[in-house]
């Protein structure tokens, strides 16, 4: 989703002092720092020519969007378009802080006032999307993306809302597109790797998370993503995975080696994993999990349990509900192991597990 703050702010201001104390206000304003920018233009007089009175307003609505006041946003940038009643990027900015405001009439009107401009079919998406009308949101965000093309944000608004509604032939087209226009975004390539995923194709997914990570090593979506993916299965990591999530994280790091010493039947590399699962904080759901899957692999079923027991808890995801009935089965509580089966089954009436781990990956993008 779009937000206010992204609006264009003010390029010029007042004259004199009046000048100054609007040119602070921007900087901190664009800084994010709200609260200091509200405070210097509380006392300040409205200018009085209109181009500066609609900067004016306009700053204050980013103010107040920025510290989430949603019906101040609304208030003041609507007196900013009463001062130019056709200006699209006003128009696109009434609808924007209406929409965060919650006023989806109000929003989808104005948007749709703007005409052929990018982020209003944007807004006309996420107004659309909100009411649960998906076709209508997705050809919104379609036409943005026409509308410009060289813009990434129009293309990660289409390609999230193509995957949380399960379309994942095409949010996989659409990325396998727009990867190459855009080298150095992360953020593509991380979508790329979680509809590919959703759609069973793991292979192709895991590769597509390694290059997000080569594209910006901060990309913490994209390690959350690898990981996820991985720990789905008993098998080792492909050695490039493996490498970047251990300078990544160390948890995640001791599972993975847990996998390695066993397809290397290596017992000291098991149980330095161990150890290194069990230094992870009493509150970490890959320690507890993959705690539990230690265990299991080593016949302490007793703690398995326990450990299981956590896990599904943090993580009531198909796969752990089916590990957690096995686990029950092997130490003969075969009620419990019944239930947990049918828990599984239930969730996989609604769909697959790797659409279901995609679909929680995603939350990790936005």
């Amino acid at each position: 989703m779009l937000t206010l703050c992204g609006s264009a702010l003010p390029q010029s201001t007042p004259q004199s002092s009046q000048q100054s104390t609007l040119e602070r206000a921007v900087t901190l304003t664009r800084e994010k720092r709200y609260s200091e920018s509200s405070a210097i233009l509380l006392g300040a007089p409205e200018p009085v020519e209109t181009r500066q009175r609609i900067a004016f307003h306009r700053l204050k609505a980013a103010n107040a969007s920025g510290t989430g006041d949603h019906a101040a946003a609304v208030r003041e940038i609507s007196l900013a378009l009463s001062l130019a009643p056709s200006d699209p990027g006003l128009l696109v900015a009434t609808a924007m802080a209406e929409f965060q405001a919650d006023r989806l009439d109000k929003a989808l009107w104005h948007a749709a006032q703007a005409g052929n401009d990018p982020t209003a079919k944007a807004v006309i998406g996420d107004v659309q999307e909100k009411r649960g009308n998906y076709a209508e949101a997705s050809n919104a965000y379609r036409e943005a993306v026409r509308l410009a093309p060289s813009q990434e944000q129009y293309r990660v608004a289409l390609a999230y809302d193509l995957i949380r509604h399960q379309d994942f032939r095409a949010a996989v087209e659409l990325l396998r597109q727009s990867t190459p226009l855009f080298p150095r975004s992360a953020k593509l390539r991380t979508l790329l790797g979680i509809a590919q995923y959703s759609n069973g194709d793991t292979d192709e997914a895991i590769p597509s998370l390694i290059d997000a990570i080569a594209v910006d090593p901060g990309a913490e979506p994209a390690y959350r993503c690898l990981a996820q993916i991985l720990l789905q299965s008993s098998a080792a990591a492909p050695p490039a995975a493996t490498e970047r999530l251990c300078q990544w994280n160390p948890t995640v790091c001791s599972a993975l080696k847990l996998r390695l010493a066993r397809q290397a039947g290596d017992a000291a590399m098991q149980k330095e994993a161990i150890a290194g699962l069990q230094r992870a904080a009493s509150d970490d759901p890959v320690a507890r999990c993959e705690l539990a899957r230690a265990f299991e692999w080593t016949d302490r079923l007793t703690e398995a349990r326990a450990e299981m027991e956590a896990c599904v808890q943090f993580d009531p995801s198909p796969q752990n509900h089916y590990r957690m009935g096995l686990i029950y089965k092997r130490l003969g509580m075969n009620d419990l192991s019944q239930r947990e089966m049918d828990l599984r089954g239930q969730m996989l009436e609604k769909m697959s597990e790797e659409t279901a781990l995609g679909l929680n990956a995603l939350k990790t993008i936005r």
